[in-house]
Parts: C-alpha cells; sequence; structure tokens
C-alpha cells in the first residue's frame, strides 16, 4: 500500500521503493538470527519494550523526515531488524507450560504474524488519503508504540521466561550445524528453496492475478487470498503437526507449493491464478508452524530459538533473489509463465530436501539419533 504513494512522495522509481523492503527483509532476517542473544542479555518484558522502541523509532523516523535515506534506515534497518526479534519473541513466550501442545500454540501465534496484512490496509487506507505516506508511517509508529507497550506489561505479569540453551550452540556461530549437520542443512535447503518458489509469486501477487486475466479492479483478490491462505495454513499445520508429525507438514508445503503452480503453467486462467495464490500463502503459513515443530523433534525448547534462528536465514536469502528473478523473468519475456515455470521446479527441489531429513529421534527404532 505505501509503495506507490512513496513513488509520488520522494518522486522515486517503482525498484528504488522496492528496495526498502528487500533492506526490511534482510533486517527480518538477522533479526530472527540474533534474538537468541538477546534473550540472553535481558528478560522477555525488557526485551519486548526495546524492540517497541526500535520499531517506533523507525518508522517515526521515516515518517518524520521525508527522504530516501531515513526510509531504509528507519523502515528498513530499524524497522526490519526489530521485527525479526520480536517474531522470535513472540515464538519464545509460547514455549513455557501451556494449557494447550506448543504445536497449537505456534500456529495460533504465527497466524497473528499475517493477520496484520489483513487489519493494517483498513487502517492506513483514510490514512493515506488524509496524511500522505510520512503521515501516516507517523500514525503507524504510535500505534506500534502503544501496542508495544501493552505487550511489555504482559509480558512482565505472566513472568514468561527463555529456557537458557546449552553452552555447545548459544553463540551465533559457535557449532552453527550443531550435532545433526544433516538435520540442519536440509531444513535449510528445505527453507529456502520453497521461499524462493514461494516469493516468486507472492512478491508478484497482483501482477500474476493481472496476467492471467484478472481485471485491474479485482488484482486486491491476490494479495487477500494470499493473507487467507497464510492464516489457515498457519492454523491447520499446528493441529496436522500434532497427528502426523513436523515432517508430513513440510512435505505437504512443498507439494502445495509445486503442483499449483506447475497447474496453472499447464492450465493459465485467472481462477487457477487465484488458487494458486492461496495454496502457496497457505505453504507459506504452514511453514511458520512446520518448521520450528519439526526442529523441535530433534532439539529441546532451550535450544530451538538458536538453531530455527539459523535456519531462518535461507528467508532472507529468498527475499534478497527471488522477486527482483521473478521481474526480470517478466521484463525478459512479457509474463509470469517463466518464472511460474521455474518456482514450481524449485519448489519440486525442496520437496526432495525434505525427503532428506533424517527421522526424529522420538519415532526412530531402536537406534542413534541420524545426524
Amino acid at each position: 500500500m505505501l509503495v506507490a504513494p512513496l513513488e509520488q512522495s520522494l518522486d522515486a522509481s517503482r525498484a528504488t521503493v522496492s528496495a526498502v523492503f528487500s533492506v526490511a527483509i534482510v533486517g527480518f532476517t538477522v533479526g530472527m538470527f540474533v534474538a537468541a542473544s538477546v534473550f540472553r542479555l535481558a528478560r522477555l518484558p525488557v526485551v519486548a519494550l526495546g524492540v517497541t522502541l526500535m520499531m517506533a523509532i523507525g518508522v517515526g523516523l521515516a515518517g518524520l523526515i521525508e527522504s530516501y535515506a531515513t526510509l531504509i534506515i528507519g523502515y528498513g534497518v530499524l524497522f526490519g531488524l526489530a521485527v525479526g526479534v520480536n517474531y522470535f519473541l513472540c515464538l519464545a513466550a509460547v514455549s513455557i507450560e501451556l494449557p494447550i501442545r506448543h504445536s497449537i500454540a505456534l500456529g495460533l501465534t504465527t497466524s497473528a504474524f499475517v493477520v496484520g496484512g489483513l487489519v493494517w490496509p483498513g487502517i492506513m487506507t483514510p490514512l493515506l488519503a488524509a496524511l500522505g505516506p510520512h503521515g501516516t508511517l507517523g500514525v503507524v509508529a504510535a500505534i506500534l508504540l502503544g501496542a508495544g507497550l501493552l505487550c511489555a506489561v504482559l509480558l512482565q505479569r505472566s513472568g514468561a521466561a527463555v529456557p537458557r540453551a546449552d553452552k555447545a550452540t548459544e553463540g551465533l556461530f559457535q557449532n552453527f550445524f550443531t550435532e545433526r549437520p544433516r538435520v540442519v542443512i536440509a531444513m535449510w535447503l528445505n527453507f529456502v528453496l520453497l521461499s524462493i518458489g514461494g516469493l516468486m509469486v507472492v512478491s508478484h501477487a497482483a501482477g500474476i492475478a493481472t496476467d492471467y486475466g484478472l481485471p485491474e479492479s479485482e488484482t486486491y483478490l491476490g494479495a487477500m487470498l494470499v493473507n487467507l491462505g497464510y492464516i489457515a495454513g498457519a492454523l491447520a499445520a499446528g493441529y496436522l503437526s500434532k497427528i502426523f508429525g513436523g515432517r508430513i507438514v513440510l512435505l505437504g508445503m512443498a507439494v502445495l507449493t509445486a503442483a499449483p503452480l506447475f497447474l496453472l503453467y499447464a492450465a493459465p486462467s485467472a481462477a487457477i491464478s487465484l488458487l494458486t495464490l492461496a495454496c502457496v500463502g497457505a505453504a507459506f503459513g504452514a511453514g511458520t508452524t512446520g518448521y520450528p515443530v519439526t526442529l523441535a523433534s530433534f532439539y529441546d525448547m532451550a535450544r530451538l530459538p538458536t538453531v530455527y534462528g539459523r535456519v531462518c536465514t535461507a528467508y532472507g536469502v529468498a527475499g534478497l533473489v527471488a522477486p527482483p528473478i521473478a521481474g526480470a523473468l517478466h521484463d525478459l519475456k512479457g509474463d509470469y509463465a517463466l518464472a511460474v515455470l521455474i518456482a514450481a521446479l524449485v519448489g519440486l527441489v525442496g520437496l526432495l530436501a525434505t525427503l532428506a531429513l533424517p527421522r526424529p529421534p522420538a519415532v526412530a527404532t531402536g537406534t542413534a539419533p541420524s545426524r
């Protein structure tokens, strides 16, 4: 929603403004990567307060000073980094003893991450019309500050604390692949491949919907279905992980990514493009639960934030390469057909990476854990 207004406000190209969101993805990934170390420095309420101030300052800076540099620094770096830490803060908060299974709690928590994609448009549309993009960012900063302060108070009252990790893997780079390198490598490859395949489509949702015949007045359906699919996938994955285990969920994510993309390439239509976007969104949503639940079958909850943070670096890599590749292929061919085919093939390779994942120790029969 901010891209076009910021183009006009800053007199910048779409590629230039879009680069801010690439920087934010990198910041988000770095935030997830360092989160486990941050949690060792302070209690959850203090971390919540810190990231809240960082988010508010970053977005507020981008709103108060109308320049591309402050947009990069404020929104891309400060806000992106804080959101990455905050994402893991939410996962850590549900790692304590709860009256429901952790897989379900993770699904509920991570599905809330994308609810913003459904809530914020209704808030920002009138703000953009009345205040413009920079004034809107100022209001958003105030909202984030209020919500974050409430979160810090609730965490303080709950007494939630992150379990201490062991010394073997608590450093950022110390023993990066842990004692189970096969697990970390297979999970990372699966994550990066499915993210590349998915982001090649999701990052161009409106363009793909239009390219396959949807009227321009209805292109919002593409982004809406991605978000709805994400929520459904995150919630469903929590229950499915409880029944089948995280590994089966990861296999389902790969199929849910590749199969509809192959269908769209073979039988292009507006309806199938919307179905594809919904399925890819569901695969992304399932991953928010599937990845941590799968890792939790190999590592205890105290080590989960550290190991998951390392695996999540795959998302940053995908965020850097997937959107521009899809855009370049569209510019080269004049449509998204080749991008869709490549995304499908990448998703298929992600399925093979999942098959390389060993069986969790809990279900292995009389054997030592696979490495």
